[in-house]
């Protein structure tokens, strides 16, 4: 039996890490930490995703999203949602956090959606703590 699969698409982001002199932004990435099967309509599963901070300070990544991409003609990308970040995360300096986002397929998804891959398109913000 095939399995519904989310796949992340690794981005580095610049994103606003500020200090009291207004340092400019640092760069952090996110990744796939894992994988999510068997996503149906009306079913969730929940997604791991790796924040990777290659800077020599601290950071806390206050904003996470997702974004579905349209995996197939017959399966529209809004058929999936992606929970932001519950809670803001702290990243130590050159080193790594996996945190656990929530995807939700909709109970109205047409059933050309079962076993597709979504695209996911990832985007966040981190302050200096």
């Amino acid at each position: 039996m095939r399995r519904a699969l989310i796949v992340l698409a690794v981005l580095v982001l610049l994103s606003p890490v500020s200090s009291a002199a207004d340092s400019p932004g640092k760069a952090f990435t996110i990744a796939d930490a894992g994988v999510a099967a068997g996503l149906v309509p009306g079913g969730t599963v929940i997604r791991k995703v790796r924040i990777t901070n290659p800077n020599n300070q601290d950071i806390k990544v206050t904003r996470l999203e997702a974004t579905a991409g349209r995996p197939s003609p017959n399966c529209p990308a809004n058929a999936v949602a992606v929970d932001a970040l519950a809670a803001p995360v702290l990243v130590a300096k050159n080193s790594h956090a996996d945190v656990p986002l929530t995807a939700r397929m909709a109970a109205s998804a047409p059933n050309a959606c079962k076993n597709l891959t979504f695209p996911l398109t990832y985007s966040g913000t981190a302050i200096k703590p």
